[in-house]
């Protein structure tokens, strides 16, 4: 299985086009989109890789409302998203060293996604200087995978195997990007979710985002691993929020919640797209969440 992943992997990054990284881009700051002007702060970090639906006002738009209820909201642009420029390939590592100079003295962190994974290396990085983590369904798949105690379960392993599946029935890129979004649920009965949408009828970005995800810099399950036992042993209050589309990513989220001996819930969406899909009952669920972390520190 090991030999035929890397085998596929091979065979379809051979089909993209090294990306172009601008001169200087990687000594420019971040762009941070901000909402609210008093109260504690609240740092956001959207998922996606290059070439996807994704920024922080993009992704986090209906969390505005949290900054009328006292808090002050940091959204911000990763690199090659909305306004902060492309560094080259996506990286985690590199992602969460940027996220995690933003933090300040102390900030409630919450991440979607690929930016879930960032926000766990970010928050292992200053663990002092964060509130409270809340991941929404994060790319931390390759992490569980590697736990023998969450992989006896059947729904587990299943969940885990998301990158995988997608990958060994795809020629191309863009088959690849297609198999992955429609694996992250239907936005309406009626038809997929906002970015399969998208690819279907847009080929170029299809095999774009494809080439995207598989360029990406994932971080091993390892570093992984040891920012989840940092996390652990700092005592951060830890929230992992997914979205009951399908048994196997709750159940990923419940053995990521013990992992990282914090809470899972389930907010209710038909897809991956959490907080955008289902924004009042996600603001209760983490507005009760941070207060409560501030409280009891």
């Amino acid at each position: 299985m090991i030999q035929e992943v890397a085998e596929r992997w091979g065979k379809l990054l051979g089909q993209c086009s090294p990306m172009h990284i601008p001169d200087g881009a990687a000594d420019l700051p971040l762009h941070v989109t901000h909402w609210g002007d008093t109260g504690p702060d609240v740092l956001l970090v959207h998922g996606g890789v290059q070439g996807g639906i994704g920024g922080g006002p993009a992704n986090f738009g209906g969390q505005r409302p949290l900054a009328d209820q006292g808090w002050r909201l940091k959204l911000v642009d990763r690199p090659g998203f909305g306004a902060s420029p492309s560094r080259g390939p996506d990286n985690m590592q590199t992602d969460a060293e940027l996220i995690a100079g933003l933090l300040g003295d102390r900030s409630h962190l919450i991440g979607h996604s690929f930016g879930g994974a960032v926000a766990l290396l970010a928050a292992a990085q200053r663990p002092a200087a964060v509130a409270s983590l809340i991941l929404i369904e994060p790319a931390l798949q390759a992490m569980v995978a590697a736990d023998t105690e969450s992989m006896a379960a059947p729904d587990v392993q299943e969940g885990t195997r998301i990158v995988v599946d997608a990958l060994l029935e795809s020629e191309t890129p863009a088959e690849f990007a297609r198999s992955f979004a429609q694996r992250l649920g239907n936005g309406a009965a009626e038809g997929p979710n906002p970015s399969a949408a998208m690819l279907e009828v847009d080929p170029a970005r299809a095999h774009g985002l494809g080439c995207s995800l598989l360029q990406a810099q994932m971080a091993t399950p390892e570093v992984l691993t040891r920012a989840a036992k940092t996390v652990v042993d700092a005592q951060l209050a830890v929230l992992v929020i997914s979205g009951g589309y399908t048994p196997n990513q709750d159940s990923v989220g419940r053995a990521l919640a013990r992992l990282l001996a914090g809470r899972h819930v389930i907010v209710r969406s038909p897809n991956h797209f959490v907080q955008e899909e289902n924004p009042d009952e996600f603001n209760e669920v983490v507005d009760a969440f941070m207060r409560d972390s501030d409280g009891a520190h």
